[in-house]
């Protein structure tokens, strides 16, 4: 965890922008913004964790075997 300064406007705007998008915490509206603004894809968030299986073994033995051709 880290720690910020902000002004008194800067941090009134934050405070805001959290009100109208009923955010639960700031982190999540500097988050927000941040991907708005780089317009990173939210895939890269975390957004697919469990809706993928993960690898097994085999599936991990395979996939090298197909790289080694």
């Amino acid at each position: 965890m880290k720690t910020i300064a902000l002004s008194e406007k800067t941090f009134d705007l934050l405070h805001k922008i959290k009100s109208e998008r009923k955010a639960d915490s700031f982190e999540k509206v500097v988050l927000e913004l941040i991907i708005q603004k780089e317009r990173v894809p939210s895939s890269l968030f975390g957004s697919l964790k469990g809706k993928t299986k993960s690898f097994t073994s085999k599936d991990r033995e395979q996939i090298w075997k197909e790289r080694k051709i």
